[in-house]
């Protein structure tokens, strides 16, 4: 016999729901996505504290409570696995997300009006262990891609292997379960029984615990990118961008020549032609509009694995990987095109703006500073030919 009281163990898992509830009530960020998983871990305690309505219920009206109960748990459990893909940035539609989420509940509240107790049981099982393996191959996946490797998404990998071994475990041993069923609905050996009903006691507790960290993980890593941006604009600041572009180098170093296949990186100098101009005649409030519109224009013309950064003044620089030096040419170009065909619409009018553009390439033995200036060079070349044109240095033999 199990020397804990199994129902006691989902009294604990109410209450630690509504502690949990109340936790995450307090937590207040600006960030959109970490909101709405919020609220997700919300909906889920609020479903989770259910089982306190089944620690009050008499003996005889348990077992009848806990088929409606199982049901309401599963789509906590859904509700917390989804809220955690959003929490680390991974889109879930939110057609399949309610979906999935009521369909499993409603699995088994079918399984409990009409089916037999061994089918339900099957079920519980089964659901439960869907939940728990996709949450731990979904966390599992997202951290063997991420090159950094944070506290709260390393308990959170290991709160649910532990629930996935546990639910796998159950699963097996009620495919083998000959009778009789307890009221609780909890089959698991006798050897694990105790250890299962305790984590279903503790599952809230440690879920608020995770989140809490990775949340704060989340609002730590905003304050640290708001540093390393330009206020202004929104792009990389300098400090942004030597230290991105750091990394961008040491990775494009550590690629073997034939997975290059060309020269690597490329590092663009850009200068908003006749600025001066444009504050002197508008004022400084037109010429911010100028350098939002510019910051605007050029992410809307790069690719996402580009880095742009206001290195100074109404000066920008992009840095991308490129195949050839007629790929960096051509990247340069559009840019410079995109501008010309966009006017700047601000509170002074429509402003025609140009750019000039200086081209350079990292070599293995430079650094980025000897790179950034090479690029400064060709752009001061630009200006000096007449401003408005791409100019872009050879590639070294």
């Amino acid at each position: 016999m199990p020397l804990i009281d199994v129902f006691t163990c989902y009294t604990l898992a109410g209450a630690g729901s509504l502690f949990g509830l109340g936790l995450i009530s307090l937590v207040r960020t600006e960030h959109p996505r970490v909101r709405r998983a919020l609220w997700l871990y919300r909906l889920a305690f609020l479903c989770m504290a259910g089982f306190l309505w089944v620690g009050i219920q008499s003996p005889e009206a348990r077992a009848s409570a806990m088929y409606t109960m199982i049901g309401v748990a599963a789509i906590g459990a859904s509700l917390m696995a989804w809220g955690f893909r959003q929490l680390n940035g991974q889109r879930t539609p939110v057609a399949l997300g309610v979906g999935l989420t009521l369909g499993l509940g409603a699995i088994l509240w079918w399984a409990g009006a009409f089916a037999s107790e061994v089918t339900f049981a099957v079920l519980e099982a089964a659901v439960m262990s869907f939940i728990a393996a996709g949450t731990l191959l979904d966390q599992g996946r997202l951290m063997w891609r991420a090159q950094e490797r944070r506290g709260g998404e390393v308990a959170l990998l290991v709160v649910a292997g532990l629930f996935s071994l546990d639910w796998l475990l159950i699963l097996w041993h009620t495919l083998h379960w000959v009778g009789p069923y307890p009221d609780h609905l909890l089959l698991a050996p006798d050897w694990l029984l105790p250890a299962s009903a305790i984590g279903v006691g503790l599952l809230p507790l440690c879920v608020a615990s995770v989140v809490f960290a990775i949340v704060n993980d989340r609002l730590n890593q905003q304050l640290r990118d708001r540093s390393l941006r330009d206020e202004l604009t929104g792009t990389l600041s300098r400090r942004g961008l030597r230290e991105h572009g750091e990394r961008m180098l040491a990775e494009g170093d550590g690629l073997s020549p034939a997975a290059k296949r060309g020269p690597g990186i490329a590092v663009l100098m850009l200068d908003a032609d006749h600025f001066k101009a444009v504050n002197d005649r508008h004022g400084h409030l037109v010429g911010d509009e100028v350098l939002r519109h510019l910051s605007a224009v050029l992410t809307e013309h790069l690719r996402d694995d580009a880095l742009l950064a206001r290195y100074g003044g109404e000066e920008f620089t992009v840095m991308l990987p490129v195949r050839s030096r007629q790929d960096a040419q051509s990247v340069a170009e559009r840019l410079r095109q995109a501008i010309e065909a966009r006017p700047c619409a601000s509170r002074a009018g429509l402003i025609p703006l140009t750019i000039s553009v200086g081209v350079a390439f990292h070599q293995e033995a430079h650094t980025l500073d000897e790179v950034l200036s090479r690029a400064d060079t060709h752009l001061y070349a630009a200006k000096q030919a007449g401003r408005n044109r791409v100019i872009c240095e050879p590639l070294a033999a």
